[in-house]
């Protein structure tokens, strides 16, 4: 019998896929059991309310077809649970998401972040070997494999990394316009690329809406290849597809039509751009790739715009279209360039492999420039979010510092410590929540809370401009940002993100005249240092180079003080 035998290219394949892997599973973990990242529970308390039996999401901010595929793999979860004893009953279950949702997150993180996130790795070696050999799409793979930012966002339950692989099967399905339409290829063979390239368009826009642009270099193929006779025909066909693909996944945005354009119509109203054409480039695109990387990229694209290779051209007509359409309509914070990164990755290792033809050794010496800032700052930010966050030493703190029922005031919730609730609130919410959207479901958690009650648990106010306004259940009381409000409400400590709070704030001014700060969190190595090194606001781990690299931990920098008697 002969041995198993692998071959050179098929090992560098794999060795990338497992480097890929490795760097989305390290630090997977963070924060668990509880949640530092703002969006992740919109997917997954979502995929568990359908559940309860109603499949309507009641939000549309983002399309419902992450969290309806994450709700299969739950249902899987509880038969395999129940099947091996972990689990006997449906509110076995439900109580187990209640008191330690860890297991939910992980299982979303690994199969839409991590594996996801693995298996674009793999579907941009094969785009790129189809466009330009196997050499450059084992570099381009291993460019995305060790991309800081496709790593960092790989460790979240979100639509973003799921987006990039939809984007990748579509891309590489309109490629095959460019390879095969022509007019002497048959109707047939004509509509079922045009067919498949509105399936594609259309199944990218129900992960995430962006995913419409996908029809970017679909059009711009169209225009180069297809005769012009044929433009209306073939774009009916696919946006027709397209159309019916995206709402037969997401029936209930004719099924909730009102609600669905109004989430719609509010999305739009954030998604305000307008913001300096460079943004993006320098911040978000930079903190990414790192300015190396960016540059070959941005090369390889004008290279690619003006040259005559129609596939590479469709590369670059969508990163600079999407970049312009993201620019005009989008919002600021880095996540937004994600669909960017794997074309742009074409673009680099397209120059770079322009370049080497020139001079082997010019090639081998930009290739650590190119790679190491990401693999540095990839490798960092891991390490830092294998650690504890600072809210959860705060909270360390606060139940062995704090006596026990003390009232407290928190500063916005994203960046506090996840502090218990008393009994005497926990009962006020199970009364609050008789009423309103998915009570059941909001009872039976602060029912189990109730079963199982944590110690030492307090009695906690939430710091807001607008205290009048409702908010979450979890996120009440709201309280002014005024000293006298609080000492008259026996407010003993407030826990405060100072860099938040400009010192010409009146709020933090009388705060720093009628209290005591008697401890300070601070993430970084210097355990003085409260500032914010990235002025735009965090949504999960740290993005800028400059804030990443100070840090011995995650989090935002927060200060407790004890309010004079």
């Amino acid at each position: 019998m002969k041995g198993f035998a692998i071959s050179p290219r098929s090992f560098s394949v794999l060795a990338i896929l497992a480097l890929a892997l490795a760097l989305r599973l390290w630090g997977i973990h963070f924060g668990l059991p509880y949640l530092y990242h703002a969006d992740e529970p919109i997917v997954v308390n979502h995929a568990l309310a359908y559940g309860m039996g109603d499949l309507n999401p009641h939000f549309f901010k983002i399309p419902p077809l992450v969290s309806e595929l994450l709700f299969i793999c739950y249902g899987v979860y509880y038969v395999l649970g129940r099947g091996t004893g972990f689990f006997h009953t449906l509110g076995e279950f439900e109580r187990l998401f209640f008191s330690d949702p860890s297991s939910f997150y992980l299982i979303a993180r690994i199969i839409f972040g991590a594996f996801l996130g693995t298996a674009s790795v793999y579907v941009l070696y094969r785009i790129v070997k189809r466009l330009s050999g196997e050499t450059t799409a084992l570099w381009a793979s291993f460019f995305l494999a060790v991309n800081f930012l496709h790593v960092r966002d790989s460790h979240y339950i979100y639509a973003d990394i799921p987006l990039i692989f939809v984007l990748l099967l579509g891309f590489g399905v309109i490629l095959r316009i460019a390879e095969g339409d022509r007019p002497s290829e048959s109707i047939k063979g004509s509509v079922s690329l045009h067919l498949c390239a509105g399936v594609a368009i259309g199944l990218a826009t129900a992960v995430k809406y962006n995913g419409v642009f996908l029809a970017i270099p679909y059009f711009w193929i169209c225009f180069r290849t297809v005769p012009w006779k044929r433009w209306v025909p073939s774009w009916s066909l696919a946006g027709m597809t397209a159309i019916a693909i995206f709402f037969a996944l997401n029936l209930y945005a004719i099924l909730d039509y009102s609600f669905f354009m109004k989430e719609i119509a509010a999305q739009s109203s954030a998604n305000s751009g307008g913001f300096p054409w460079f943004h993006h480039l320098t911040y978000s695109l930079a903190g990414a790739m790192g300015w190396p990387m960016l540059v070959l990229a941005l090369l390889g694209a004008f290279r690619a715009l003006w040259g005559r290779d129609l596939m590479s051209q469709a590369v670059a007509v969508f990163v600079f279209g999407y970049y312009a359409v993201l620019c005009r309509f989008g919002q600021p914070y880095d996540r937004y360039v994600l669909p960017l990164l794997p074309f742009m990755m074409i673009l680099a290792v397209q120059c770079l492999t322009k370049l080497r033809k020139r001079s082997n050794l010019l090639f081998w010496i930009l290739i650590p420039f190119a790679v190491l800032p990401s693999v540095l700052k990839t490798v960092h930010w891991d390490r830092l979010m294998s650690k504890p966050d600072v809210r959860t030493v705060a909270k360390d703190w606060a139940e062995s510092g704090i006596p026990n029922g003390s009232r407290l005031a928190l500063d916005w919730g994203f960046y506090m410590p996840r502090l218990a609730f008393s009994l005497k609130q926990l009962e006020h919410k199970r009364f609050q929540a008789q009423t309103g959207f998915q009570s059941a479901a909001k009872i039976r958690r602060i029912d189990a809370l109730l079963s199982h009650p944590q110690q030492p648990s307090f009695e906690l106010f939430f710091l807001s401009q607008a205290p009048g306004e409702s908010g979450f259940l979890f996120d009440e009381p709201r309280i002014p940002f005024d000293v006298k409000t609080l000492q008259q409400e026996g407010i003993e400590y407030v826990f405060l993100v100072d860099a938040l709070r400009p010192k010409e704030d009146p709020f933090y001014a009388e705060l720093l005249a009628n209290a005591d700060r008697i401890m300070t969190f601070s993430p970084y190595r210097d355990a003085g240092d409260l500032t914010l090194h990235d002025g735009l606001t965090m949504t999960g781990g740290p993005f800028l180079w400059n804030d990443i690299l100070p840090r011995v931990r995650g989090g935002y920098p927060v200060s407790v003080y004890r309010i004079r008697s």
